[in-house]
């Protein structure tokens, strides 16, 4: 028995390893693709990027997110008004229909931390929790990834 028992943990070892990189999924909510951007210098608002794909047989409605690293998170979205790209907070919530997925992504809908008082390292991991209406919550580890973009790679003309 105590051979079974130290089997199973060698076995079981890369999955409690790489358990991060997993899908997070709660009450037919999966979140994948989940990070963070870092900070500027002397700035203490970032955005969080994920896909959200409602697996359930119910539309949820996404209220909030919580995370230690900040009191404030909302949900933003950018518009094209006028002309002119503008990021306005999403105070009505967000319906997602069962089956469906939805993209939080760089240039459209995102989450915004505010007044985050430590610092973001690159490859770093945080918790986070999405908060729904009828469909629960879900806890995920979003990583963190540098703001600055990583220069193109190839022939340059």
């Amino acid at each position: 028995m105590r051979t079974f028992a130290t089997l199973l943990a060698f076995l079981a070892a890369p999955f409690i390893t790489y358990a991060p990189m997993l899908a997070a999924q709660s009450s037919g909510l999966q979140v994948t693709d989940a990070y963070i951007r870092t900070m500027p210098p002397g700035r203490t608002t970032t955005a969080g990027f994920l896909t959200l794909t409602n697996n359930a047989e119910q539309v949820c409605q996404i209220t909030g997110f919580e995370s230690s690293l900040s009191r404030r998170i909302e949900i933003h979205e950018h518009l094209h008004v006028d002309g002119m790209m503008r990021m306005r907070p999403v105070t009505r919530g967000l319906a997602l229909p069962a089956g469906e997925t939805l993209k939080f992504q760089p240039g459209g809908l995102h989450i915004m931390l505010f007044n985050i008082d430590s610092k973001l390292d690159v490859g770093g991991v945080t918790q986070l929790k999405m908060n729904t209406d009828q469909c629960g919550s879900v806890e995920f580890t979003a990583s963190i990834r540098s703001l600055v973009a990583k220069p193109m790679t190839g022939k340059h003309h």
